[in-house]
């Protein structure tokens, strides 16, 4: 802007559905997304229409390992939120653990919890709670199977 440069993380920028934090006099000049080196990611979908639509639900996951358990994980939920909406608690459940059916369960329920869901054409809140729970947990399984350990079940 013509104040000056600022810099904020990703998760800051949100403030609504297509808001952002940034003034009238502002643009976004640059992007820095860090080596992820040892992470391993995955994002799932769920249109209720065409693939190309508007999705009711998108999940997106990190997940860094330390031998058998996770490291650290990040989970971010969009479209069936009034804006994309990390899901700190979730991550919380997953850090230190094994993947497993139960752990998977416990995150996705957490995940579910901590998550304002909104209404729309593309399904009601009782429906886009049910595809967090589920698709959290492909997030998370397909993203731990990036890491070259077990696939996530049990």
């Amino acid at each position: 802007s013509p104040d000056g440069e600022r810099s904020l993380p990703v998760e800051d920028l949100f403030s609504g559905y297509y808001e952002t934090v940034l003034a009238k006099n502002e643009l976004i000049a640059s992007v820095h997304v860090p080596a992820q080196r040892s992470r391993h990611a995955a994002y799932t979908k769920v249109t209720t229409g065409s693939a190309d639509d508007w999705p009711a639900l998108g999940i997106a996951v990190v997940i860094e390992a330390s031998g058998e358990a996770v490291k650290s994980a990040r989970i971010v939920a969009s479209a069936a939120t009034e804006k994309a909406t990390r899901l700190k608690a979730a991550e919380a459940i997953l850090s230190d653990h094994r993947i497993d059916e139960t752990l998977l369960r416990r995150a996705a329920d957490e995940a579910v919890g901590e998550a304002e869901f909104v209404a729309d054409v593309r399904g009601s809140v009782p429906y886009k709670r049910e595809l967090m729970r589920v698709y959290v947990r492909r997030a998370l399984q397909a993203a731990w199977a990036e890491t070259g350990r077990s696939d996530g079940h049990a």
